[in-house]
């Protein structure tokens, strides 16, 4: 096993510890990045390119403190209430979510939408907040916690499209596969849109995978230098919005985002 070159799910191992760490590390990602019904020893085995008993082995230490959790039922492995409560615990103390979370409430309210915040964790984008308004009609299923391959949301297209050119083909090159596992996954169109949100800046998010009625933006949360930090994103059923409404839908998703770049670098000086 040489530099991670045997995880298709993007599992990153030579900047992990050696030894139990590591492994746990390695399983504890392939989980997050596998069906959220869990996942078989199988899956697992294949996935990781680790010992059988190996597994065995780290699986029952995880499970031990909490970290990983085995249905009795279907005899597959998922994350446990214990790392769940931890990963929550992290996204409350998460510098962008606190600064971003006052400005993403204001910008629910103006557009009776749910807006969602995500980052980027390596070859994924993991929400870490969402926001209504009381007259929001929820559009989507996203929420705090979810994890997904890099490009397949409203807000982390719109970080995907800000990232320097070499590593965009990075990314979507090492999670094609990924990508041809989630059902209704059109690669052409999918290109096509990446392609479309770096040349104007900001994604556009017609229905490229699952429910095609759902529509949506994403403007990306940058540094200094351009850098994305974070994405905001917003869906709509397709059709809903008028041009006008679309135009200013995406006008105040892009003035929060310059807000929130400025919060964050003002805290960065403050440090």
């Amino acid at each position: 096993m040489k530099n991670g070159a045997q995880f298709p799910f993007g599992a990153i191992t030579e900047d992990l510890p050696r030894g139990s760490l590591n492994r746990a590390a390695i399983l504890l990602r392939v989980i997050a990045q596998g069906s959220r019904k869990g996942s078989s020893l199988c899956q697992l085995v294949a996935r990781t390119g680790l010992p059988r008993p190996t597994i065995h082995r780290t699986l029952d230490m995880l499970a031990e403190i909490g970290w990983v959790y085995r249905d009795p039922e279907t005899m597959l492995y998922n994350l446990g209430l214990s790392l769940a409560a931890l990963g929550y615990t992290a996204i409350t103390r998460h510098a962008i979510e606190r600064i971003a979370a006052i400005h993403l409430n204001e910008l629910a309210a103006i557009l009776n939408q749910v807006v969602y915040l995500g980052v980027r964790t390596g070859l994924d984008h993991t929400c870490i907040g969402r926001y209504e308004s009381e007259a929001t009609v929820t559009e989507g299923r996203g929420r705090a916690g979810l994890r997904y391959p890099l490009g397949l949301t409203p807000s982390c297209m719109a970080i995907l499209a800000r990232l320097p050119p070499h590593e965009i083909e990075q990314v979507v090159t090492l999670n094609l596969s990924r990508y041809h596992r989630i059902e209704g996954f059109e690669e052409t169109g999918f290109r096509k849109a990446v392609a479309k949100a770096v040349k104007q800046g900001y994604s556009t998010y017609d229905g490229i995978i699952l429910d095609r009625s759902t529509s949506g933006l994403g403007v990306a949360i940058c540094d200094h230098t351009g850098y994305p930090l974070a994405g905001i994103g917003t869906t709509f059923a397709t059709g809903k919005l008028t041009r006008p409404q679309w135009n200013a839908c995406l006008y105040q998703m892009q003035k929060a985002a310059q807000m929130i770049a400025h919060a964050l670098d003002q805290s960065a000086s403050n440090v």
